[in-house]
């Protein structure tokens, strides 16, 4: 994650750590090549038509960078689709909700994929129903792969290798509306209700409740060591994972050599470290203008999943007409601190009773952001 030298400064108020950095610029500290290279696409040697599709899908938006899927090949022409029960956020997200919008982020990738490969991928969604005493019991969904014509009608496919999650400062602007009109001809009104505003009213009550349950979560000590446990600090971390919160580069080196962002530093409530993570968003929510949110009459495994599929091609059309696009998913967060915060978000978005507010994100301009984290496509694919 990318840190600017005056927010670190602000932030951090350690004169000892600036003047570290200042001295060892040249330890910078890059992202390992290998950790990004799925974002090339897959090998020209990879011809096998699933597994070409499933290195696009390994790109998709996902809770956490956590990449809680697996794919299993075993049946010739499908692919069955499961939850990796190794690789969910149980604090943060305890019924799962987030992972299976995330897994439906994965799906829609790889049906795009696919389709502009020469391959309809006909999923479907949840065929044998959702275990919930056990995540990844079942799977979420059973791709068959039948040839077809080649199709990418709206250029989303041709963006997921430069779709990226915008989690950085934007430039204040609101999105015009010939943007939001792009970002509304790719959605699909069977997978809930597509919101999008830039009134001010709403934009300046919705920038408080995000900084708001950012601080929640983070002062909430089983939920932020939730965070800590997958922050990969430094690049010998982000080689070893792959995956989860990246950060990287001179700064974070120095803080981290310097014991400042070591586990016990992080979960200080008092701590430089734990003072920038509450702050974190603060500058993000003042120089976002325009908001949107993703709404569904219940809350069904296989809405989550269709609400997945819907975010992703919102980020992709937002990728194609030059936007920033990141969620904001703090204040739907299912834990109880996050409870009147979740309420209040609610009522600012009007949603009616039984309505499931499922993604919340905002959008804007910046430049985009260096690609984060992925997996090999080998470490999706059950043995």
């Amino acid at each position: 994650m990318a840190l600017s030298r005056r927010a670190f400064i602000r932030v951090a108020g350690g004169a000892a750590v600036f003047a570290a950095a200042g001295v060892g610029l040249s330890r910078c500290d890059r992202m390992p090549a290998e950790a990004i290279s799925g974002w090339n696409g897959p090998p020209a040697a990879e011809t096998e038509p699933r597994r070409r599709a499933l290195s696009f899908a390994l790109l998709a938006p996902n809770p956490h960078n956590m990449q809680s899927w697996i794919a299993d090949l075993s049946t010739p022409g499908e692919i069955a689709l499961f939850v990796d029960p190794a690789r969910l956020l149980p604090e943060t997200d305890p019924q799962w909700r987030q992972i299976l919008i995330g897994c439906g982020c994965f799906l829609e990738t790889l049906t795009l994929a696919a389709a502009a490969e020469g391959w309809r991928a006909d999923a479907a969604v949840v065929p044998d129903g959702f275990d919930e005493g056990q995540a990844g019991a079942r799977p979420f969904a059973v791709v068959r792969f039948i040839a077809a014509v080649p199709a990418d009608p709206d250029g989303l496919a041709a963006a997921i290798v430069s779709r990226r999650s915008g989690k950085v400062d934007y430039d204040g602007r609101a999105v015009p509306p010939a943007a939001i009109a792009a970002l509304r001809r790719v959605h699909r009104a069977d997978e809930g209700a597509l919101t999008l505003t830039s009134d001010p009213e709403a934009v300046a009550a919705l920038r408080r409740i995000s900084t708001a349950a950012m601080r929640v979560e983070v002062d909430t000590d089983r939920t932020y060591a939730e965070t800590v446990r997958v922050m990969r600090i430094g690049a010998d971390e982000i080689a070893a994972h792959r995956d989860g919160l990246s950060f990287h580069g001179p700064f974070f080196w120095w803080a981290k050599a310097l014991g400042l962002l070591s586990p016990e530093a992080q979960m200080d409530k008092d701590s430089t470290a734990r003072g920038m993570a509450r702050a974190l968003l603060d500058d993000q929510a003042a120089s976002t203008a325009t908001f949107g949110w993703l709404t569904t009459t219940g809350n069904t495994r296989a809405q989550q999943i269709g609400v997945g599929r819907a975010y992703v091609r919102q980020n992709l059309a937002a990728t194609r007409a030059g936007l920033a696009f990141a969620p904001w998913s703090q204040a739907l967060q299912e834990f109880p601190e996050m409870a009147a915060l979740r309420a209040e978000l609610r009522a600012v978005v009007g949603a009616a009773t039984g309505d499931t507010v499922q993604m919340f994100f905002r959008l804007g301009y910046a430049p985009p952001p260096p690609p984060t984290p992925r997996r090999a496509l080998d470490a999706i694919i059950a043995a």
